[in-house]
């Protein structure tokens, strides 16, 4: 190895460390915080003896951010004579990704009622998802 070899391979190398010991420094690492997610749940789903999964029975009317919080509201239709409750989990979807999960009880429903919730979750294009549960009010 020659002398120039020497003193440049080493000169290199210490640039090199110097370089990637300055790039950043003065700069915090980002951190993105995401909201927590919101669960208000009672009940476990399917918790009730003799349940029927009644997705067809609700609908959602709308589904809509207002002062830092999803507002839901919807209907619900009892198919059945006898009057029916009916539990309503409302699921709030960021991209897929369960941010929020509510519990809506709708008693005695002979016919048809309207339901509303809050999922205190400030988002952007949040889509509601509903698993509704109906049983027999007796």
């Amino acid at each position: 190895m020659n002398l120039r070899s020497m003193v440049i391979a080493p000169a290199a190398l210490l640039a090199a460390v110097a370089l990637v010991g300055c790039t950043g420094g003065d700069q915090p690492d980002a951190v993105d915080e995401a909201p927590e997610k919101v669960i208000e749940v009672q009940d476990q789903p399917g918790s009730v003896e003799g349940y029927v999964g009644a997705s067809d029975d609700a609908e959602v009317t709308s589904c809509d951010m207002q002062d830092g919080a999803l507002r839901v509201t919807g209907t619900v239709t009892n198919p059945e004579a006898a009057p029916q409750e009916y539990r309503i989990y409302v699921s709030a979807l960021d991209a897929g990704d369960t941010v929020g999960l509510v519990q809506v009880d709708v008693p005695e429903v002979a016919d048809s009622e309207t339901w509303s919730t809050e999922i205190p979750y400030d988002g952007t294009d949040l889509e509601c998802v509903l698993r509704v549960e109906r049983f027999s009010a007796e």
